[in-house]
This record gives structure tokens, sequence and C-alpha cells, in this order.
């Protein structure tokens, strides 16, 4: 059986993480949403995203709405569906057997199938985070038979739930917490000394974690990224750093972006009310239903030594942001500044300095990466006006 993960009819609610990759990869818990599924039904996976993020669109057996988590109920659900069905869920189709896309007119006479069972659904940024500890929970199991090697005796772990450690992992002198849930280090990653950890977390390959660095539960850090200072419920897509001194926390950055020593995000309003973020969908500021929520970044973005961020700021995809104050707290793509005020950032320097920070990690940008972002960079050109 061949599964497609489909970006959905809500696509757009998950920018600026989305603008550079489909849905089905965003990284939560352990693992890509591409990586759990093929592990939840056996089954080879492709996707369904934007033209300009894809060559075509591929075949397949079974399709799935790529932001819902698996469960048990859901997964009976798919697994039980006949050509000419489509699974509905609060009104939406969020699965279907027998067309060749999520577009295909056909799905309109195709033959209902109500799931009233409750599911989860990665529908915004912040679901990112904010889901993020009780799925590492749940993927403890998925790594307990591979990641069964052991730290060296400098190391002190406390508590019931495991500790989880992949191959050719270098670890001096941390602690590791594990008494509200799992620690998950994957292959080579390294953990300085004096790091202190709390689960549930997930390091992923290859990533470096500090001397000093103070990490709390509910965080995850993606391939080849670098921690330093105090992140709290923190997701790292990959191939970033915020290495230094600084507070992150109930916050999601995409790949390739570099948060300058003492960046401090704000997660919390000075009258503890529910926070407010914005939405590419309604194009305007929405309640995120939650009293944390930090920082919301999109892939090649930075911000300069000292950059204080407000409470749910949102960054585009390709910013420059330095500032001695608290800058806007919607950034749209390919912007620079700060406080002071924004200006559009140049695409040509933009790429090349998102050349050279892809080179540091060994992967040279090709023509499809810089077709991407110069695709983005005219599509995002409304925010900036």
């Amino acid at each position: 059986m061949r599964i497609c993960l489909f970006d959905g009819p809500n696509r757009s609610d998950l920018l600026p993480l989305a603008y550079t990759r489909p849905i089905a990869d965003l990284l939560i818990g352990g693992m890509s949403l591409v990586k759990r599924w093929s592990q939840a039904m056996q089954a080879e996976v492709v996707v369904e995203t934007e033209a300009y993020l894809q060559a075509d669109t591929p075949s397949f057996d079974l399709a799935i709405m790529a932001g819902c988590l698996p469960n048990p109920a859901l997964l009976s659900a798919v697994r039980g569906l006949q050509d000419g069905q489509k699974l509905i869920h609060n009104g939406k189709v969020i699965a279907f057997s027998g067309a060749r896309s999520s577009t295909d007119k056909l799905l309109a006479a195709f033959d209902a199938v109500e799931l009233a069972a409750a599911i989860q659904i990665i529908r915004y940024p912040w679901d990112v985070f904010s889901k993020n500890a009780e799925v590492l929970i749940e993927d403890a199991a998925f790594y307990s038979e591979t990641h069964t090697n052991k730290l060296n005796e400098t190391n002190q772990h406390h508590g019931e739930y495991p500790l989880l450690v992949g191959s050719n992992v270098t670890s001096y002198a941390a602690v590791f917490n594990t008494q509200e849930g799992p620690i998950i280090i994957d292959d080579n990653a390294t953990i300085m000394e004096g790091a202190v950890l709390r689960g549930p977390i997930y390091i992923g390959k290859n990533s470096i974690i500090k001397m000093g660095t103070k990490i709390y539960g509910g965080t995850s850090l993606g391939p080849h990224c670098k921690a330093g200072g105090e992140l709290n419920n923190v997701v790292m897509l990959g191939n970033s750093n915020k290495g230094h001194d600084g507070f992150l926390g109930n916050a999601v950055i995409g790949e390739w972006c570099n948060l300058g020593a003492a960046t401090d995000s704000s997660n919390l309003k000075n009258d503890y009310g529910n926070t407010r973020a914005w939405n590419y969908t309604q194009q305007k500021f929405i309640s995120t239903e939650l009293q944390f929520c930090g920082l919301v970044m999109g892939d090649h973005s930075k911000t300069a030594i000292q950059t204080p961020l407000n409470t749910a700021t949102v960054v585009g995809v390709g910013c420059s942001i330095f500032s001695i104050g608290f800058p806007r707290t919607f950034i749209p793509s390919f912007s620079r500044g700060g406080s002071q005020g924004m200006i559009e950032n140049n695409l040509n320097k933009m790429l090349e300095t998102a050349a050279v920070v892809m080179d540091r990690r060994g992967k040279e940008m090709d023509a499809k990466d810089k077709a991407v972002l110069t695709h983005l960079f005219a599509l995002t050109k409304q925010f900036r006006r």
C-alpha cells in the first residue's frame, strides 16, 4: 500500500512553517509526520503539497490529511476505507480512497464515513509545541528497541521514564531527569558538560547541546541543531542554532535559523491573559487559546545579538532582525530591521547568506532551493507593503 499525506484545506494556517515544506515534513515529538504515518501504517508514504514544492503529483492507494496524528480510532477508520469512500471528521475530509488527489472533483460524490472519535490535528504553528510533550511520551516505545546505548559514568540519570541513547552519542557530566517523560538522544548527538535536561525531550541526530544549557520538557530538536541558554517546550525543525544564553519558550523554529547571543523571547503576557498571534489565512491576529506562546519563526531567519522579541511573535521566511527594542509581533517574510522599522530584505544577499549557512552543514543550495525562495519572495510581497 502507498499512502499520500496531503496538506489539506487549512494549509495556510500553518504558515510560515509551511511556506518551505509540505505539512507532512513537520517535526513533532521524535519524528516527522511522514515517518510517523509510515511507522503507524507500515507503508510507503508520499506527499501532496503546493506545486512549487514538488515536481509532480504522486500516485497512491489511500490519502490522509497530513496534520492528523495517528491514534487507534483513526488508524482503524482509515484502514477500513474502501474505494469511493471518504472519512469525515467535524465536517472535513481527512482521508479518502479512490481519488487521484485531494482536489479531485470525484471526491464530492464519494460515500461519507463519519468519524466521531476524538483525534488531534496539527492546524496552527502553536499546535506543534503545545502537543509535543504528550507525543514525545508515546514515541519512547518506538525508540526503545534501537536506542539502547549507555552513557558514561560521569553523567547522572534520575527518573522512571527511560533515557534512550542512540549510537555514537557523546556526553560528559550532564544531568538527565526523566521523572515526567523520556529523554531520547539520537545518533551522533553531543551533550556538553553541565547541561541539565528534563524530559520529555528529543535531541536529533548530530545536534549539540552546549555547556550549561537548561532544557525543559516538551522540547524537540531536529537534526544538526545547536542549543544553549534556556529552552522550555521548544521545537526546532532542524539545522538551526540557539547556541548562546537567552530564553526561548513555547516556540517553534524552522530550518536554517540563528538566534544571536542573548536573544530573549517572551512567552507570557504581563496580564497573564491568552495570547494572540498572526494568522495568514485570516490576515489578522487571532487567539491562540494559550496562555504561553513564544516565537514562531520561518526558515532562513536570523536575530542579532541581544534582540528582544515580544510574546507570540511570528517571523516569516528570510528575515534579518536587529533591534534594541521590541520589533512588531508580525514580521513579514524577507524583512530587515527591528523596532526602528522594517525594510525589504535584498533577495540576492539573502540567498548568498543562506548558501553560506547551508554549506556549514555540508548541504549545497541547489536550483530548487533558490527557486522556492525566489517564488516566496514574490508571493509574500503583499505583506511587506
